[in-house]
């Protein structure tokens, strides 16, 4: 979300005045009603408006794809492996990739000298593989450095490649272990962060893995909401979140089946409205957006307090000053759209329609 400093409080503050300085907090000797449920509806008509709020964009870490699998659950972090390793090293299992679990389930521990990592599902890795582990970070109260984790990529101009990675020692039907690194302690506590604030996907780019031209070989990708299950096997060009667990984890599908070829799907989403705890919070939304926010707020105070006609025309005024800040949150034109990378007249036994 952007930057804000305006508080629930203050917007509430003038709504009252445009009702008699009618009181929206405390009433009824409960702490904060109605008022903060008024500003948590607010903002969701805010929010929930069908457009791309450009301060609402948020980007997913990558997700890694595995040979022949089409769904994924997915809490933010992954671990992947390439069939041949930056410095040429052929490896014992084809490239895939695989979810690693919670940082709040303690995925990736430290113990003995050896490091331990639990993925989501049960996986296809093999001991002497090398790993590359991206998107961890540390468990709340630990001070375990995640970059000391964490692969890196880079790019020089002439070769782009992954850095980083592990040797695996061990592996388990859900765990993979390799010796700890310099900077990797007994009681490093890591993981995934989870991804809790899913709306919807907006954009998504596939980036082959396997490739180290540079740049790096990138293709388009369309974004649906939902898509069928299919046994056909292709590079993929679209992605799905089917679910949202409601524990950090998605499950998400990729259309086609991926073959071979690891890619490395990047997904941009807006983010669901925050939920308000206290009138001292702030709203989250740029300062520069208060039109709407206190726009939103009459809409439902006037509902409060069982004003129809003035909650209606409060509602029409909402409408057009988010129209007004979409003029300008819009005004540059995008390039992303459908593009088929198959005929139009493709067979729907494959799934398309």
């Amino acid at each position: 979300m952007g930057l804000s400093t305006i508080t629930l409080q203050s917007t509430l503050n003038f709504a009252s005045t445009f009702a008699e300085l009618l009181p929206l907090a405390n009433v009824g000797g409960f702490t904060n009603e109605p008022g903060l449920t008024i500003c948590n509806d607010a903002v969701s008509d805010i929010i929930c408006d069908p457009n791309d709020w450009v301060f609402n964009r948020n980007e997913m870490n990558p997700l890694f794809s595995c040979p022949n699998k089409q769904d994924y659950l997915f809490a933010g972090a992954s671990v992947f492996a390439l069939s041949v390793s930056p410095n040429g090293t052929q490896q014992a299992s084809p490239s895939m990739g695989w979810a690693v679990g919670l940082a709040s389930d303690s995925a990736v521990t430290v113990s003995g000298g050896v490091a331990t990592l639990n993925t989501l599902e049960a996986h296809r890795f093999a001991v002497g593989q090398t790993v590359y582990p991206y998107g961890l970070v540390a468990k709340s109260g630990n001070a375990a450095d995640a970059t000391k984790y964490n692969a890196t990529f880079t790019d020089n101009g002439s070769v782009s490649q992954w850095n980083g990675g592990f040797v695996l020692t061990a592996v388990g039907a859900s765990s993979i272990s390799w010796a700890a690194a310099t900077g990797q302690n007994n009681g490093d506590i890591l993981g995934a962060a989870g991804i809790t604030n899913f709306g919807y996907g907006t954009s998504a780019t596939f980036q082959e893995v396997n490739n180290n031209s540079s740049p790096p070989n990138v293709q388009p990708c369309t974004v649906y909401r939902e898509l069928p299950v299919i046994s056909r096997v292709a590079n993929p060009n679209a992605v799905a979140v089917i679910a949202d667990l409601g524990t950090g984890v998605l499950k998400i599908r990729l259309h086609m089946v991926p073959s071979n070829t690891v890619w490395q799907c990047n997904i941009v989403y807006q983010g669901k409205p925050p939920l308000y705890s206290d009138l001292t919070d702030t709203w989250g939304i740029p300062d520069s957006y208060r039109a709407i926010i206190n726009q939103a707020v009459l809409y439902r105070m006037y509902l409060y307090i069982d004003d129809l006609p003035k909650s209606e025309s409060a509602y029409q005024k909402l409408k057009i000053e988010i129209a007004k800040i979409h003029g300008a949150d819009n005004a540059s034109p995008t390039d992303v759209h459908i593009q088929p990378s198959e005929p139009i007249m493709d067979n729907s036994y494959w799934g398309w329609w």
